[in-house]
C-alpha cells in the first residue's frame, strides 16, 4: 500500500479535512489505542437499549465483539473525531430532541471522512458513529425486515462493536462528560489501515 511516511501525510491531510467539514476535534489514534470492553455491550442489554433488535446497526445485528477485535487487530491507524453542540439541557430526566442533532452530522462527518481515506488509498477504511444509526426514524429492523434502506450511508456503532469510548476518546487526549447536561459531544471514529 503505502509506506508510513506517506500514510502519516494522508492521514494529516484526512484530520484537516475533517476539521474544514465542521467537526469539533479530531485526532489521529494508533489502532491499538481503540478500548474494547464486553461490557460495553453488556449495557446494550442490561438495562435493554430501546435500539436492542430494533436497528439493523445494533446488536445483534452487527458482528460480534470477538469478531471486531480480530478485525480491529488487523488495523494500524484510525481517527476519532467528535462533533459537540450546546444543549437547551435536560427536560427533567430525559434530554430533548436537540440532543440528536449532533449525532445525524457525526454521521455525515464519518460517511465523508470514510470516503476520502478510501480516495487516499486506504481501502480497508471503515466508519464507526456514535450511538445508534438514525438514517430512518423506525429502522426496517423494528417491523423484522433485514434490507437496509441506506446500506451505503448506515453505519455502527462503536458501542454496538464493544468500544469503550469514553477510554478511547482518554486515550486520543480528548473528553467526554456523562451524564449529558448542557453540552452533548458525540464521537465517530474512522479505522484507516
Amino acid at each position: 500500500m503505502q509506506n508510513a511516511r506517506e500514510a502519516a501525510q494522508k492521514i494529516a491531510f484526512l484530520v484537516e479535512f475533517l476539521e474544514k467539514q465542521g467537526a469539533t476535534a479530531v485526532r489521529p489514534l494508533p489502532a491499538d489505542r481503540i478500548v474494547v470492553d464486553e461490557r460495553v455491550r453488556l449495557k446494550c442489554r442490561i438495562p435493554i437499549c430501546d435500539s436492542y433488535h430494533r436497528n439493523l446497526m445494533c446488536p445483534p445485528f452487527v458482528m460480534s465483539v470477538g469478531e471486531f477485535r480480530r478485525c480491529l487487530r488487523r488495523y494500524e491507524e484510525a481517527i476519532i473525531l467528535q462533533v459537540g453542540e450546546d444543549i437547551a439541557g435536560l427536560d427533567g430526566r430525559h434530554p430533548g430532541p436537540d440532543v440528536f442533532a449532533p449525532a445525524g452530522r457525526l454521521h455525515e462527518l464519518v460517511n465523508l471522512g470514510e470516503k476520502e481515506a478510501f480516495m487516499a488509498g486506504f481501502r480497508f477504511a471503515a466508519g464507526l458513529i456514535g450511538g445508534c444509526c438514525r438514517l430512518c426514524e423506525v429502522c426496517v429492523a423494528a417491523a423484522d425486515g433485514m434490507n437496509c434502506r441506506f446500506p451505503f450511508r448506515a453505519r455502527p456503532s462503536l458501542e454496538a462493536m464493544g468500544i469503550d469510548v469514553v477510554a478511547t476518546v482518554a486515550a486520543a487526549g480528548l473528553s467526554l462528560a456523562f451524564p449529558v447536561r448542557e453540552r452533548v459531544v458525540w464521537t465517530g471514529l474512522i479505522l484507516l489501515r
